[in-house]
């Protein structure tokens, strides 16, 4: 049987959607990869029939590049069914939030064809839409606006494992300096994607917010990675937690009844221990990582939640009630 159908497949399956696009010599290069063996001028007549029934457009650019339409709409073989829509559909009502504005146009086409599916299916997976909530834990902030093809260009480089010159806004900085970055994966945080990565050559990780990227432009030297470097493991060690000192601490706290009625559900660590305590109150003992974001959390609770230990935790917090107390003590000031 001929290949020539299956190679084709394979093909399309490698040309993004515009405004991203691949050349020719690319296309041999994956599909040489893949196990096909055909020559360059085969692709491009190949390309030119597909593109007179299929949304294929190409540019002027050298070497000339080929992406998907923008507005095309997506076919699957086979069809989506419905669960794979309503996962769609759900992707599309609770990830929003979270997913940068070029990656939800990017799926705008299956979102199209997911509600398309809904709409025309009658069973009871069509009311599902209407019987699921997500709601997020504490106050959510706005995303920040995300340059699309920032967003692109650090994607592609993170599949492709390549290096980066960004330019790069720090917070309070007036003038963006340019970084040569390494890639090494993607955070979504707060409504705030972070590239993690390393620069130059030095090893240490560091964090940059991508909604401070001005440009990001894709270099053909390969990324470097820290031998061993985990994301998984990164992030188990507190980086996203603003760590205070970088080390895991005996957490000794005495908790209202109702404060930490949670905790026995959704623990802080696999050795939390709580305890009966004097009246109203019980006495939570967990190890955990020394973090801001621990501080902030205990401050959360207000005054159902008095720290005992450690003692540089408990000073802590009772500098910052202390500042509270004189800030609240004081007349409120005047508008200007």
């Amino acid at each position: 049987m001929s290949n020539t159908l299956p190679r084709m497949m394979a093909m399309l399956r490698h040309i993004p959607r515009h405004p991203r696009k691949i050349d020719t010599a690319s296309l041999l290069q994956r599909l040489e990869g893949a196990g096909y063996r055909i020559s360059l001028r085969s692709i491009q007549r190949d390309l030119n029939e597909l593109s007179a029934i299929l949304p294929l457009v190409s540019d002027s650019a050298k070497p000339q590049g080929w992406s998907w339409q923008a507005e095309a709409e997506q076919f699957h073989l086979p069809f989506l069914e419905p669960q794979a829509a309503l996962t769609f559909h759900l992707v599309q009502r609770y990830l929003h939030a979270l997913l940068p504005e070029s990656t939800l146009n990017y799926l705008d086409p299956w979102f199209r064809t997911a509600n398309a599916v809904l709409a025309e299916n009658d069973g009871g997976m069509t009311q599902w839409p209407d019987k699921v909530r997500v709601l997020p834990r504490g106050l959510r902030l706005q995303s920040p606006r995300v340059d699309p093809e920032v967003h692109a260009a650090l994607y592609d480089a993170l599949l492709d494992e390549r290096q980066v010159m960004v330019r790069y806004l720090q917070r309070q900085a007036t003038e963006p300096k340019e970084y040569l970055v390494h890639p090494l994966g993607v955070v979504v945080r707060d409504s705030v994607i972070y590239l993690v990565c390393t620069m130059w050559h030095f090893s240490d990780v560091r964090q940059l917010a991508l909604h401070r990227m001005q440009s990001a432009t894709i270099l053909e030297e390969r990324s470097c990675r820290p031998e061993g470097f985990s994301l998984d493991a990164y992030i188990a060690a507190g980086a996203f937690g603003y760590p205070e000192s970088g080390e895991r601490i005996a957490l000794e706290a005495l908790f209202t009844r109702s404060a930490a009625a949670h905790l026995s559900e959704c623990p802080l660590s696999n050795d939390q221990r709580i305890v009966p305590a004097d009246g109203d109150a019980v006495r939570v003992c967990a190890t955990v990582l020394d973090t801001k974001e621990l501080h902030w959390w205990l401050l959360g609770f207000g005054d159902q939640v008095t720290v005992l230990s450690p003692p540089a935790l408990r000073d802590r917090m009772r500098a910052t009630a202390l500042a509270m107390a004189a800030q609240y003590s004081s007349a409120i000031p005047s508008a200007a």
